[in-house]
């Protein structure tokens, strides 16, 4: 796989997380409308893709599967530990943070993606050559597109 075809998934990805969100803020208003009791509705009629793992694990390129899970189980896989990255993504901080947000430069175009999960951004890391570097990555409070605050500088 090409790494615009990564960019581009990484973006969806990040499109994706936003989409969850909005889903999620929408089901909390609804669940103070009634009060706070538990949110009585059923979930979406939509079967999504990640729903059901079927088929082969996906790595990025230059990646390779975890020793432990290449022959034995492929079910399990090994956890990142801290020596797997140079960089430190710290979690984000639930109160007050509930993305990341990445400036990059993909083929001298500044971009801008926003993630929630500290191991994507990893994987972003590792992706960087001539073409794709990434500027920064901060924590924001994330409410739309054009509509964040800024928290802390990761990186």
């Amino acid at each position: 796989m090409r790494i615009s075809q990564e960019i581009r998934i990484l973006d969806l990805l990040a499109r994706r997380d936003a989409e969850f969100l909005m889903v999620s803020e929408c089901e909390e208003k609804i669940r103070q409308i009634l009060g706070g009791a538990d949110f009585p509705f059923p979930a979406p009629p939509v079967n999504l893709p990640s729903a059901s793992r079927k088929g082969k694990q996906f790595l990025p390129s230059g990646l390779t599967p975890p020793a432990a899970s290449k022959k034995s189980d492929r079910r399990t896989i090994a956890p990142a530990t801290q020596e797997d990255s140079i960089y430190e993504i710290p979690e984000l901080n639930t109160e007050s943070e509930n993305a990341y947000r990445i400036v990059f430069q993909d083929k001298g175009e500044t971009k801008v993606s926003y993630l929630q999960n500290s191991t994507q951004i990893k994987k972003m890391l590792s992706l960087q050559c001539d073409s794709f570097q990434i500027a920064c990555i901060e924590t924001v409070l994330f409410r739309k597109l054009d509509d964040f605050t800024v928290i802390r500088r990761v990186l």
